[in-house]
């Protein structure tokens, strides 16, 4: 196993690649400078204090990090506290590097490209997942789906990925049941039950922004077990089905709750009572065709 004293006879490029690119997000880093210290990257639990140079390109773009200054500033960045997709890219930056790595950063966008030199100066770490008790993994996973919420009215994709990373945080302590005894059972086990729900459902709404229907009723799935669901989860279940064309399957679900109580899930079943009637209708006339001829 090497020690820290034989990495750092190791090149440069063994440590810290020349260029790291990551093509679906349009990320680039080129390496300008590295003095070794130390093996330690940045996780999702670390702190890191940079400085941020020679940004262009911004172009109005949002960011809480990127701010032009005429002189040189430290600043702290707390991994997984980005709320803007620039700062998340950042972020994913920083993942990469090693502490005295001085490098050029490329964020190519739709109609920019931007870009600036970035330099870790020193990373504060603050453990492992699998380290942290459940109190201290819900309090993160409140954090992340509060960022998602932030982030969800423009920026599904990147709200999306801080729910899933609220939901690791908690279904890393699963089975949540079994956290403690049912008659010790506290409020930090009931909670995290509750908001691993909500997280669901926060999950559904981004998928159904992407048009992903099969994965909303694989996230979904847990409604099943549950005696008497929200009408959101109903609603967005059945949407998902109708969708995909599973009218029987949407009505059914539609009428495990008052859906007649619900604007939204009373307009919907009138949708998918119409789209089966045609669907009833084209499957008629084709099987009258197929023996008539």
């Amino acid at each position: 196993m090497e020690t820290e004293e034989g990495t750092a006879l190791l090149s440069e490029n063994e440590l810290v690649p020349g260029v790291w690119t990551d093509v679906t997000k349009g990320l680039r880093k080129e390496r300008i400078s590295f003095r070794f210290m130390s093996m330690t990257k940045p996780s999702y639990l670390s702190r890191c204090l940079i400085t941020i140079t020679n940004i262009s390109g911004l172009s109005g773009r949002k960011s809480n990090i990127l701010k032009p200054r005429e002189e040189i500033v430290e600043q702290w960045i707390e991994i997984g506290t980005g709320i803007t997709p620039v700062d998340c890219y950042i972020e994913l930056f920083l993942i990469q590097m090693l502490t005295n790595e001085t490098s050029k950063c490329v964020i190519s966008c739709k109609n920019c490209e931007i870009s600036f030199i970035l330099n870790l100066l020193r990373i504060e770490d603050h453990g492992y997942y699998h380290d942290k008790s459940p109190e201290q993994m819900l309090t993160l996973a409140k954090q992340y789906k509060e960022n998602g919420v932030k982030m969800f009215p423009e920026y599904t994709l990147f709200a999306h990925r801080y729910f899933n990373l609220a939901s690791k945080c908690l279904l890393a302590c699963s089975p949540l049941e079994d956290l403690e005894p049912l008659e010790k059972k506290h409020d930090t086990t009931r909670e995290m039950q509750s908001l691993l729900e909500v997280l669901y459902l926060n999950i559904s709404a981004c998928l159904i922004r992407q048009c992903r229907y099969d994965e909303v009723l694989h996230v979904l799935g847990y409604l099943e077990k549950v005696e008497k669901p929200l009408d959101k989860a109903i609603y967005r279940k059945a949407s998902a089905q109708f969708h995909i064309k599973l009218y029987k399957e949407a009505i059914s679900t539609l009428e495990r709750i008052d859906y007649t109580t619900n604007k939204d899930c009373m307009a919907l079943y009138q949708r998918i009572k119409i789209a089966k009637q045609q669907e009833d209708i084209k499957y008629s006339n084709m099987v009258k065709k197929m023996f008539v001829g």
